[in-house]
């Protein structure tokens, strides 16, 4: 059953579409109308995506957790950048009356800033189009520079908002047609600003300081902060957007709390796979102040039954172990537990996990060596609970694994609304 969020886009698609059909006017020729219609349409949808880049709490809980909200953004924007292009192709069959060298230019910038933007996200997926030297030379560029230039995206949606406005003839002779197109460009707008200007205002800043910092291996950092002043409030498998002073100048990234909200210490586990994250490895040292903002997510195994499969990859072990620090006496879910990693040595918190085993008999943790064993699979997780349950999966690691084992799941009937996974890198 689709969530809450999926049917709200849907429904406005689908108003969108009724809009135009009700309110054509008249005299318009049919290629000019259908092609202005998938410039309208692109700038919904990247609106919505806009939107959905807010990070809102209700936003996130309407879509079932954070990570479906990522990967339905990265939907619209693509489905939006796909109309984008067909704009002009379909609405260039009919000339364009009195079209102003000023909207013109906006579409251009609009178009450009967007199509490279899509392609730069898409381009660590596409790097094996070997024709392309720039969608590979795009998949290069670290994520951090990424980010940054994924921030533009409001930019060029103000720019295609101006070109319509400027010289779209069917808005122009439509009053229904412009008031809806003003409304949703004027949503995006504000989503855009919200997020660039006051979210950092909205969303609570708490100072620390960084009081110890271990170096498991070689790409692992394990930093440990104290709180100065008020702690911030946190469910266990949230995340927080952490900024380090002295490092890149308070540059803010977002890492999945690895402590249990009743530690005094707050615990994240950062691996160095970008620039950012490899000059924190190498210089960050005790006494370093930080800001932290948020809590953000909603990765709980709480909602779910009582028989769960609980799968982590990599440096997805982050939010289990906040998981499993947070056990108590009232711990009442029968896990099956796997961790799987490239070598048996890339394993963290064994010592933990073991003595968390021995505390709570329902909780059974597999350490999977990959190299050694080969790739976990759905039914060998499955094995790990008695036989007919219904179980409940929850995943976090790199999306090849967690594609495949869903996939898996679903042969196995297991159902969607049962299976819950952490998008761990939502470009």
């Amino acid at each position: 059953m689709p969530s809450v969020g999926v049917v709200v886009l849907g429904a406005l698609v689908l108003g969108s579409v009724a809009l135009w059909v009700l309110a054509r006017p008249a005299g318009q020729p049919s290629g000019r109308y259908l092609g202005e219609f998938f410039g309208v349409e692109a700038v919904l949808l990247f609106s919505c995506a806009l939107v959905l880049a807010t990070l809102l709490g209700f936003i996130e809980r309407s879509f079932g957790g954070l990570d479906r909200v990522a990967q339905w953004h990265r939907r619209v924007a693509v489905a939006a950048v796909i109309l984008m292009v067909l704009h002009p192709t379909v609405s260039g069959t009919t000339p364009v009356p009195n079209l102003t060298t000023i909207g013109k230019g906006l579409g251009s910038l609009a178009m450009a800033g967007l199509v490279i933007l899509a392609l730069w996200s898409l381009a660590p997926s596409l790097r094996a189009i070997k024709w392309s030297r720039f969608v590979r030379w795009l998949a290069g560029i670290s994520h951090e520079k990424w980010l940054t230039g994924h921030r533009l995206t409001g930019v060029f949606v103000i720019a295609a908002v101006l070109h319509g406005l400027l010289v779209d003839p069917v808005l122009k002779a439509s009053t229904p047609l412009k008031v809806g197109y003003l409304i949703v460009g004027g949503i995006g707008i504000l989503a855009y600003a919200y997020r660039e200007l006051f979210a950092r205002f909205v969303v609570p800043i708490y100072d620390y300081t960084v009081v110890d910092v271990q170096r498991p291996n070689e790409t692992t950092v394990d930093v440990f902060l104290q709180p100065v002043g008020k702690a911030l409030a946190y469910q266990p498998g949230q995340f927080v957007f952490l900024a380090f002073g002295g490092v890149d100048g308070w540059e803010r990234h977002p890492f999945t709390v690895a402590s249990a909200p009743t530690q005094d210490r707050l615990e994240v586990s950062i691996r160095a796979v970008g620039d950012y994250t490899q000059n924190l490895n190498q210089s960050l040292q005790p006494g370093t102040p930080a800001k932290a903002a948020g809590p953000f997510g909603g990765f709980d195994y709480r909602p779910g039954g009582r028989y769960q499969i609980w799968i982590a990859g990599g440096m997805g072990i982050t939010p289990f172990m906040s998981w499993i620090r947070s056990m108590d006496e009232n711990f009442d879910r029968d896990v099956a537990f796997y961790y799987t990693v490239a070598q048996a040595s890339d394993a963290l918190y064994v010592d933990e996990i073991t003595a968390a085993a021995e505390a709570h008999p329902t909780f059974r943790p597999t350490i999977v060596d990959s190299t050694a064993e080969g790739f976990l699979t759905a039914d060998t997780a499955v094995n790990g609970l008695p036989a007919g349950v219904q179980a409940w999966v929850f995943m976090c690691g790199p999306p090849a694994m967690t594609s495949a084992l869903s996939a898996g799941f679903h042969k196995l009937k297991i159902p969607a609304s049962r299976i819950r996974w952490e998008q761990f890198n939502v470009r």
